[in-house]
């Protein structure tokens, strides 16, 4: 981690303090915040909070951690809030992927990972690990392991994850990797789908947006429900639609939520097209209504669209297949729903045959930075040109990506407490 102390310095110190910081030769470069501490020409207690807050919102989130034992008035800054979130916002958002390895010791028990991917340098960091002890590994009897482990929002350092056991119980919860908490969530086990992981801005609350279909004398009855995070009981909020044909996507665009999530918009959830010639599905989380807008006039014939967020603007990113090309369009007035074609792409170089046949289109992040499975283990990364920036194999039986990226966050929060039963 490189902290440069030259600009603090000019704000904070006298000229005699920055001639004696200069004499320290190596000061512009720390390993460990304590290195950071006895090269200053001062004691730790001397510094002025503003140049302490400064100096720990930067750095990297373990380091963070270890500057609480500096001292006392150390630990009280580095456990403030508003600092802590400052410092998630300077986080790297990173894809998120899961992972299933075939034995992970001599008894046979397989497991799944939950991963990180950095995207500057194209390396993994492993999050969270899950092991059912109830399930040893069989490649003909347990191929659902592969898929046990699911991945179903994230949001401010949070992640909604699900993990099937071998019994076929679904267990949903909430965790935060950086801080090594989480929660159970009071879902049933046979939830139709989870919509959609959010923070509710008027009431700094997070919730969850999720489809249950109970059966009845004339089929099936489709409800929805929101769940809050520290609330034992959801409740069930009517399907308001703006219009009849708003009211019949609703479901087949939150079916498959969870393969094409939706982003937090000016207050709102939006879900890509799911077939040709539909809209954009808006789910209003004040009012808890759904209504539509509409898509660029292209992407009614593309064969796959993906919405993400770029510029603090809506995005949308449509895949035509068989020519291994795309548009990227950015919505430039969101009321009026005006959208301009902001880049085309085309992949270059093309994927190599070796590196796996290419099953689902590119899973495109904030910024345009795009990941493609290349086949079982190996993922290529290609950003908004389509100029590929770099690749990285797994020594795994499964990898899959996921539309998800996270920013780490120490944040804490009353809902979460300590995770047992993962090796987080």
């Amino acid at each position: 981690m490189q902290l440069r102390a030259r600009p603090i310095q000019r704000a904070f110190l006298t000229a005699n303090q920055e001639i004696k910081i200069k004499q320290h030769r190596h000061f512009g470069r720390f390993a460990n915040p304590f290195d950071l501490v006895s090269a200053l020409p001062m004691a730790a207690g001397d510094l002025p909070e503003e140049m302490i807050s400064e100096i720990l919102v930067r750095l990297p989130r373990k380091s963070l951690l270890r500057c609480g034992a500096v001292c006392k008035a150390w630990r009280r800054l580095a456990a403030d809030r508003t600092l802590l979130l400052n410092h998630h916002l300077r986080q790297p958002a990173q894809p998120l992927i899961t992972l299933f390895h075939e034995r992970t010791n001599a008894l046979g028990f397989s497991s799944n990972c939950l991963e990180a991917v950095d995207l500057a340098a194209d390396t993994r960091q492993v999050l969270a690990r899950f092991v059912d002890r109830e399930r040893r590994w069989d490649r003909h009897r347990n191929y659902n392991a592969f898929y046990a482990l699911g991945v179903h929002g994230s949001c401010d350092g949070l992640v909604l994850l699900s993990f099937e056991s071998n019994a076929f119980d679904t267990a949903f919860f909430v965790c935060n990797p950086a801080t090594r908490q989480g929660t159970l969530l009071p879902l049933p086990c046979d939830v139709r789908g989870i919509a959609g992981f959010y923070a509710h801005a008027a009431s700094r609350e997070y919730r969850v947006l999720y489809l249950y279909r109970r059966d009845n004398d004339d089929g099936h009855e489709s409800q929805y429900f929101v769940l809050t995070l520290g609330s034992h009981e959801p409740r069930s909020i009517q399907r308001r639609a703006s219009s009849a044909s708003v009211f019949g996507e609703v479901e087949r665009a939150l079916h498959g939520a969870c393969h094409w999530p939706p982003v937090l918009l000016h207050g709102s959830l939006h879900w890509p097209p799911r077939q040709q010639q539909g809209g954009i599905l808006v789910f209003h989380t004040d009012a808890e209504s759904f209504s539509s807008i509409p898509p660029p006039a292209a992407a009614g014939a593309c064969e796959h669209a993906r919405l993400f967020e770029m510029d603090g603007k809506l995005a949308i990113f449509c895949w035509q297949q068989n020519t291994w090309t795309s548009d990227l369009w950015l919505m430039e007035d969101y009321q009026a729903a005006v959208w301009i074609r902001k880049h085309q792409i085309e992949l270059s170089p093309m994927p190599r045959p070796s590196q796996g046949f290419l099953w689902d289109p590119p899973f495109v992040y904030r910024g345009g930075d795009m990941l493609i499975e290349g086949g079982w283990r190996s993922v290529l990364h290609y950003d908004n040109k389509g100029q590929l920036q770099g690749s990285f194999d797994c020594d795994v039986c499964r990898l899959q990506l996921t539309p998800y990226l996270l920013k780490q966050s120490l944040v804490l929060h009353d809902f979460l407490h300590e995770f047992l039963g993962v090796a987080l």
